[in-house]
């Protein structure tokens, strides 16, 4: 679930964290070494609700840790493999642009548009064209670029943020009283939580 994505990326920035500290970092270099990748689905207020949900609870991290200031998460999106068809591969074209404006208009620094022709295999040269210009069509002649936040506000982003914010920071706790990233992955906790 989007919650559960949100509670493991922060069990794995902390356990990050903690090896650059562990390693000589301060907090705050530390925490500017780190980008977090999330998935994009064609949900679109779900997808936006996530990253602001996850700016959100990685900003609470760096304060717990001391450096507040440094704590803005750098995103990195990527159209989630997960909703593409290999029936009807044309009508990826219109998942992966729904998940790239979700993505943007979530806040995401980067994003990576999968070919639609993604779940069949390499894609071919026009596959890879649409991909690359998904993101520029969607920045250059919709202007999605020119607003700040452009979900905030809405009563339904702001209430689905809230929710996921906390149903993540559960997740999360919840992997931090098994002792950690690491451990919960090793142990299987992870694996038998996301399987349920």
């Amino acid at each position: 679930s989007a919650a559960q994505e949100l509670g493991a990326s922060l069990a794995t920035g902390v356990a990050y964290l903690r090896e650059l500290t562990e390693a000589g970092l301060g907090v705050e270099q530390a925490v500017t070494q780190l980008e977090f990748r999330y998935a994009a689905t064609a949900d679109q207020f779900l997808t936006i609700a996530k990253l602001r949900a996850a700016r959100r609870l990685w900003a609470r991290v760096a304060e717990v840790c001391g450096a507040p200031a440094a704590g803005a998460q750098v995103q990195h999106v990527v159209t989630s493999p997960v909703m593409m068809t290999r029936r009807d591969p044309w009508v990826n074209m219109l998942r992966t642009t729904v998940a790239t404006l979700a993505a943007g208009v979530g806040g995401a620094e980067s994003v990576t548009v999968l070919p639609f022709d993604h779940a069949l295999g390499l894609p071919d040269a026009f596959a890879r064209r649409i991909a690359r210009n998904t993101s520029t069509v969607l920045i250059e002649e919709s202007h999605l670029a020119r607003v700040i936040d452009p979900g905030g506000g809405s009563w339904y982003v702001e209430r689905l943020t809230d929710e996921l914010a906390h149903a993540g920071w559960e997740f999360f706790r919840t992997i931090e009283r098994e002792g950690g990233q690491e451990a919960a992955l090793r142990s299987g906790f992870v694996g038998e939580r996301l399987a349920e």
